[in-house]
């Protein structure tokens, strides 16, 4: 802990003359985390994952002086896409392009006339205390109401070029307004021979009427540690659809809350983990259903090879006197190694009798029935292997409803896939 504390006590020396509200929304953010500390397996909602490398890495705060030459160009940006781009915790507007119809501002302004955005009333998750304690980066991008947006906005975060163990909180606040429809790729990459920590906080508001596409692609190096929450705030008649690709970081959580503030709202969350070597995986999802006439699907898969680990911890909570809610959570993971391990727990937790929801879960290895089908029908047992595991990712793969993103993540799968079966 004494770490964190030096690196809070520099950023409040560093920035003196700090709005003093927000000043003091960090100390006492700060103060919630060192209360709560790291969690560690003791803790129900932290049980499956190891945390203490966290504690064990000297990390320092990214500052002006690990801002490295910027790229030529940003190659993995997506085809047909808005960019905002930020390196090492530095935001780029000169190598970002946003319409007239977006808006873009920094933390302090957007805290001022939006506070309620950076409180965590419940103050439960240590690692988003953490973020508004220290939050250093990121940025609020605000669509206006009756705004139908041609191209998905992409928010580029890289890591690259450091030369010493780094940390950054950013925070994002994504708010879509009345009758807009949107698109927003958040998307996370690092190259980097040292360790860092990444600690992201996405606060995303739909508004009444509206529709959201959100795709998170996690592609940390190897090196890194990732951990983010994401908290969803859907009004009237509200829709969400969420994609989330993580194939990066060798530990990496993913903290999703979500909540229904009025009726007719619909919510669909997908994921796909692929995951190898000692990579540690871990999604816990929340999704309260408060107000009547809503709807949400979870369908997340996760493929491990090697020793790699996963969780996946899903509740969907019913709250009393809810009225037509239909919630369905599925879970399903494919084993390519015998060391590979995956926790598993859906939950249903139902306080009101007009609903209509399931779960499920299953794990297993690849089938050898349809293997041998495929064997026998001439092809080879590398390629009915390859075969068989693409199946598997599809059905996320095809939830992404625009062509441009679904080939990129396609093209980033089947790269994945190769690699491994090479290895193998």
């Amino acid at each position: 802990m004494k770490q964190f504390q030096k690196q809070f006590d520099d950023l409040l020396a560093y920035w003196p003359d700090e709005d003093q509200e927000l000043r003091k929304l960090r100390s006492t953010a700060f103060d919630q985390f060192k209360n709560l500390g790291i969690p560690t397996k003791q803790l129900e909602d932290w049980q499956f994952t190891d945390f203490s490398s966290l504690k064990e890495i000297d990390y320092r705060l990214s500052g002006a002086e690990d801002l490295p030459q910027l790229p030529d160009d940003i190659t993995e940006q997506v085809s047909n896409t808005y960019l905002l781009f930020m390196i090492n915790g530095h935001y780029q507007p000169d190598l970002s392009d946003i319409p007239e119809s977006i808006s873009v501002t920094t933390n302090l302004e957007n805290f001022k006339a939006n506070k309620e955005l950076y409180l965590d009333h419940k103050n439960l998750n240590p690692f988003s205390a953490l973020n508004t304690s220290m939050m250093n980066s990121g940025v609020s991008v605000t669509i206006d109401s009756n705004v139908i947006l041609e191209k998905p906005i992409q928010v580029i975060y890289a890591m690259m070029d450091i030369s010493d163990p780094l940390m950054n909180h950013p925070r994002f606040v994504f708010q879509i307004g009345h009758n807009s429809q949107a698109t927003i790729i958040e998307h996370y990459i690092g190259s980097t021979d040292m360790p860092y920590f990444t600690n992201p906080v996405s606060n995303v508001t739909i508004k009444n009427n509206s529709v959201l596409n959100h795709f998170r692609i996690e592609a940390e190096d190897p090196l890194a540690s990732h951990i983010a929450t994401s908290n969803y705030s859907l009004g009237t008649d509200a829709q969400l659809h969420s994609v989330s690709i993580s194939s990066g970081s060798k530990l990496f959580r993913h903290n999703i809350n979500l909540n229904f503030n009025d009726k007719g709202g619909n919510a669909s969350l997908n994921g796909l983990s692929t995951i190898r070597e000692d990579q540690h995986h871990d999604q816990n999802i929340i999704i309260d259903h408060s107000h009547n006439t809503c709807q949400s699907q979870q369908l997340f898969k996760y493929i491990l090879s090697d020793k790699s680990s996963g969780v996946f911890n899903g509740k969907v909570v019913v709250q009393e006197g809810t009225k037509h809610t239909e919630a369905d959570q599925t879970n399903k993971n494919l084993l390519l190694s015998p060391k590979a391990t995956m926790n598993t727990n859906p939950q249903l937790e139902i306080y009101s009798e007009d609903v209509k929801c399931s779960h499920g879960s299953t794990t297993g290895q690849i089938d050898t029935e349809a293997l041998f089908y495929l064997q026998s029908r001439g092809i080879s047992k590398a390629k009915a292997i390859e075969l068989i595991i693409n199946g598997f990712a599809k059905e996320i793969i095809e939830q992404i409803n625009n062509e441009d993103v679904k080939t990129y993540i396609n093209n980033k799968v089947t790269n994945w896939l190769e690699s491994v079966l090479i290895d193998a």
